[in-house]
């Protein structure tokens, strides 16, 4: 369904789920002015026409022992379907690795890896990313401070 379908109810609805999605179904209703039957059938269909994916619980990176983030841009040798392909499912078993993205320009592949130190991410680099076949180059960039995070997309 695209945006233009979604009426100011449906973008009411995101907007408070993204904020807190476990909010109960009848306070959610509250909130948009609807009673909880009709507010939950909305809140299904968002789930079945897949604009809502799932729920999930945001962690403290820091507080879970995952305090270094790094993001790495890589280039491959070849430009293949093949070479994508099996670079993105490498990337995807990866846990250390919370996204990959597929880029274009000077780039192929943007990734934002998380780990606990130095250490892990120099095995993983050395371990993961240098042994798959047809990696190039790898770019690290160590974050100091994240100013911004957010998981919530604009609506409007």
């Amino acid at each position: 369904m695209p945006q233009s379908q979604l009426d100011a109810i449906d973008r009411h609805i995101l907007s408070i789920l993204q904020r807190d999605a476990r909010i109960p179904n009848t306070e959610l209703a509250d909130e948009i002015g609807l009673t909880p039957a009709p507010t939950l059938r909305r809140v299904r269909r968002l789930e079945e026409e897949g604009i809502i994916q799932r729920y999930v619980a945001l962690l403290d990176p820091q507080k879970i022992g995952r305090e270094l983030t790094v993001i790495v841009r890589i280039t491959l040798d070849k430009q293949t379907k093949q070479g994508f392909e099996d670079f993105a499912r490498q990337m995807q078993r990866r846990p250390e690795v919370l996204e990959c993205f597929l880029c274009l320009g000077d780039i192929d592949y943007l990734l934002k890896v998380v780990v606990p130190d130095l250490d892990a991410y120099q095995h993983f680099l050395v371990n993961t990313l240098a042994a798959i076949p047809g990696v190039r180059n790898t770019a690290s960039t160590i974050v100091v401070k994240q100013e911004k995070y957010t998981t919530s997309l604009a609506l409007e």
